[in-house]
């Protein structure tokens, strides 16, 4: 699997770039927003997923329906 960890700024950026060029041909100002509005939206998810503790609390275990009262 790909792993942005490991790549360089530029190189990002240039992706994103050459990403938000391809995205954009032929578009409306208002598909742009929305377009623009959709991967905010995708980034602002992923950052806030980014702070979740994960799954079972830290005890190792993974949580059923069983664990339930």
């Amino acid at each position: 699997m790909f792993s942005f960890s490991c790549v360089e700024a530029g190189g990002s950026l240039s992706a994103a770039m050459a990403l938000a060029m391809a995205l954009s041909q032929g578009k409306s100002q208002e598909e742009l927003a929305r377009l623009a509005a959709f991967f905010t939206l995708v980034g602002d998810t992923l950052a806030l997923l980014s702070l979740q503790p994960p799954s079972g609390c830290g005890d190792g275990r993974e949580v059923t329906d069983q664990d339930s009262p």
